[in-house]
């Protein structure tokens, strides 16, 4: 990276002329010092109302595509309302509407500005306010709050009709994490919280608290100190003792959400007898993020057999988007080298796939409903079991095939095609170099052995690609070189899939993809021309040359009747 002064001899000559002039003119600026330590810096006295400012403005390292920072050379004075916590003063530019054509001189008459208008040094009767320039987002605002509530609208709206002078109880779980503490309300007398994941309410730390709303305002709130504070509060102004006690009478609460006069929330934990305040998270889940249509996939059932790289990411995108019931079929476990590729973590190793992914989703949506089976469908299993999975798959609106197996693909084949459900199934090329997405819909698009068939039919016809496979995804040409595809390729193909899926369940009259059956290249090689390369593979004609199976009216007959007298049987 090169240091901007001495690239850029221009504007460093432009930096100094405008100071020399601010300098000449500016009757407030009573001296500058220049200096590198490393970054170049100025060091000036400002004087505001006959008070002097010491400052240090130093440039930035990518200088003037970003704006130079002041702030007092004693690094440890707090002057402004309008100060940063690592002591910057907030000028009237800033990273969000900096312009390259400002100047240090500018950021300085901005300090003079700010201070004249504050004097923050001066007596207090003479404190000016001025106002702020810009909103800070939740995010900006609690990175120094270390304990946090999150509450959603309906919470708020709840606590906001508590009665004056009662006394709730409500059971919180609290999540710590990278020095944080985040509450979460679980309970609060009758209410439940309805967006709490039933994982979530098994899980993590848990504490009891008080709900009271007092007669006091937020001002006379906010003096609080200590527990003993908080008493003589309810007391002065309610004329109530407050008792600490949990619902069971013996042990003491650890916080409570006070309610104010004009339905202000304080919270505050219990830190032995002192009172350590909670920073409120507003939830803005109103906000919808899917698709209008995708609200039509809360009731569609669907299978995905194989929750490798790639199923275990269509079932968590399928998730978020809204889909509400799933029949999960893996009997794999997720060891270590899965990370690379795979939406699960180290907190899952050891576990099976399929109940790793299928607690995931239940973190993701409250009422998402989830069976899983760890049946092996092609494997040496009961054959009772691998009925009763065959049966639950055909039930399902959409069928997924994630395994890229051909044993597995030819029984959901066959179960798709007496079921009538769509079939959809994937394969992500060795490499990275594209993959395959798919689908057979009973009735619009031919049966998935046809489709198979015309697919095998157009890799003949195309250049070969034959290289030597010595692990999955993984390829070595014949110099030797290894490729592998990445998480980022996977995560391609499968998106992909995802949308296939989305567009299957729910568009049932009007597809937005006029083809059944992608080839999606990832990079340069074999049918590709360059990345993100697209060949679609028509089908339709093969529909046409399916001809339905001609049934003998005799042997009709004779198979009704023999099952009739089973019928009969069983009813005697």
């Amino acid at each position: 990276m090169g240091i901007w002064y001495l690239t850029d001899q221009s504007r460093l000559a432009h930096e100094r002329n405008e100071m020399d002039r601010l300098q000449a003119n500016a009757s407030w600026l009573v001296g500058i010092m220049w200096s590198i330590e490393p970054r170049l810096t100025i060091k000036a006295d400002i004087r505001a109302h006959e008070l002097v400012y010491q400052v240090k403005l130093t440039y930035p390292d990518f200088f003037p595509a970003t704006p130079p920072y002041v702030a007092p050379i004693d690094s440890d004075v707090r002057w402004s309302e309008h100060q940063y916590a690592n002591g910057t003063l907030c000028l009237e530019w800033g990273p969000d509407n900096w312009h390259h054509d400002i100047t240090a001189a500018q950021m300085l008459e901005s300090t003079y500005r700010l201070l004249e208008a504050e004097n923050p040094l001066g007596q207090s009767e003479q404190h000016g306010i001025v106002p702020s320039r810009h909103f800070l987002t939740p995010g900006q605002s609690l990175r120094s709050k270390i304990f946090r509530m999150h509450m959603s609208e309906s919470l708020f709206d709840y606590l906001s009709a508590t009665e004056e002078k009662k006394v709730g109880h409500a059971t919180l779980k609290y999540v710590v994490e990278v020095g944080t503490i985040v509450y979460h309300v679980l309970q609060i007398n009758d209410y439940e919280n309805p967006q709490m994941p039933e994982p979530f309410k098994k899980s993590y730390g848990k504490e009891q608290w008080l709900v009271y709303r007092t007669s006091a305002t937020a001002e006379q709130v906010r003096e609080i100190k200590t527990i003993e504070n908080l008493q003589e509060l309810v007391k002065t102004h309610d004329e109530v003792v407050l008792t600490l006690s949990q619902p069971n009478g013996e042990d003491r609460v650890q916080g409570v959400i006070l309610i104010d006069q004009q339905a202000g929330m304080h919270l505050y934990y219990f830190s032995d007898d002192e009172l350590r305040d909670l920073a409120i998270l507003m939830d803005d889940s109103k906000n919808k993020r899917t698709p209008e249509f995708c609200q039509r996939l809360s009731e569609k059932r669907i299978a995905i057999v194989g929750l490798g790289s790639v199923g275990s990411k269509v079932a968590e995108s399928l998730c978020r988007m809204g889909a509400g019931k799933f029949y999960l079929v893996d009997e794999d476990l997720f060891l270590v080298g899965n990370l690379e590729r795979h939406s699960l973590d180290w907190r899952n190793v050891g576990f099976h796939k399929v109940d790793a992914i299928a607690q995931k989703l239940r973190y993701i949506s409250p009422t998402v409903a989830v069976e899983t089976t760890s049946i092996n469908l092609t494997g040496q299993e009961s054959n009772a079991a691998v009925n009763g999975a065959l049966v639950k798959i055909s039930t399902c609106d959409v069928i997924v095939d994630a395994t890229a197996n051909g044993q597995v693909f030819n029984l959901l084949a066959s179960i798709s095609a007496a079921s009538k459900k769509p079939l959809i199934w994937t394969e992500v090329y060795a490499g990275g170099i594209g993959g395959l997405v798919a689908r057979s819909r009973p009735g619009r698009d031919p049966n998935p052995q046809a489709m198979r068939q015309a697919y095998h039919q157009y890799t003949v016809d195309a250049p070969d690609f034959n290289p030597s496979i010595p692990a999955p995804y993984t390829i070595e040409n014949s110099d030797g070189e290894v490729y592998i595809a990445s998480d980022a390729d996977v995560s391609v193909i499968a998106s992909h899939l995802t949308r296939l899926v989305v567009d299957t369940a729910v568009h049932s009259d009007k597809s937005m993809f006029p083809y059944s059956m992608y080839l999606i290249g990832l990079s340069e090689g074999w049918i590709f021309s360059q990345p993100f390369d697209t060949r679609p593979i028509q089908t339709d004609h093969l529909l046409q040359d399916e001809e339905p199976s001609v049934v003998d009216a005799k042997l009709q007959s004779e198979n009704v009747s023999f099952l009739m007298k089973l019928l009969e049987e069983k009813d005697d």
